[in-house]
């Protein structure tokens, strides 16, 4: 492996993947940082003479590698925070899409969670290369996921817009009957052991 090899994946792959994350919270989390810096090492290690091109190359494109899949549990946390920020948003979503939205989300996030699971299976039997490819989609899978179903601000207006309407109608309707009947029968109480 050579020098520009490890600075194209770099480009190509890592970089994307680290201004993702980086975005998020407008921060590049430390570990990310340490990989980086791990890699950088070790090419500066060539160039002052401690280490061969290929070794330092390769030790390199190992520390972006495992930089990248940090950046990838980062991004799963970040995903199942979403989703779960918008399960718990108080939308009805059986009336989106006919019903079919909330079926079609939970059956998709699913898909993505086995992903993950299989590429953390893989990582923990130390099989970077084996994990890699299951991390790479399951981050591809999230991208989709994410500009199917929560990018749908018109829906999600409409609907909680809707189910407000509905919850806010019944519910003070609810409340005044209570109300009434509360009064009334305290009232009744009150004069019969007067």
């Amino acid at each position: 492996m050579r020098v520009d090899e490890v600075y194209r994946f770099y480009d190509e792959y890592a970089k994307p993947l680290y201004c993702e994350i980086e975005a998020r919270n407008n921060t590049i989390p430390v570990e990310l940082l340490f990989e980086i810096h791990a890699a950088f090492d070790h090419l500066k290690r060539y160039y002052i003479g401690e280490e061969t091109e290929d070794l330092a190359s390769h030790k390199a494109h190992s520390h972006i590698k495992r930089g990248m899949l940090d950046a990838f549990k980062l991004k799963l946390k970040y995903f199942n925070s979403d989703v779960e920020s918008l399960l718990n948003s108080g939308i009805d979503f059986s009336l989106i899409d006919n019903g079919n939205f909330l079926p079609n989300l939970l059956a998709d996030r699913s898909m993505i969670v086995q992903l993950a699971k299989k590429a953390r299976l893989r990582e923990s039997q130390k099989d970077l290369e084996q994990a890699f490819s299951p991390w790479v989609e399951a981050s591809l899978k999230m991208d989709e996921f994410s500009e199917k179903y929560l990018t749908q601000g018109e829906k999600f207006d409409w609907a909680k817009h809707q189910t407000f309407r509905w919850i806010n109608k019944d519910t003070w309707r609810g409340i005044f009957i209570g109300f009434i009947t509360g009064v009334a029968s305290s009232f009744l109480v009150w004069w019969l052991t007067k």
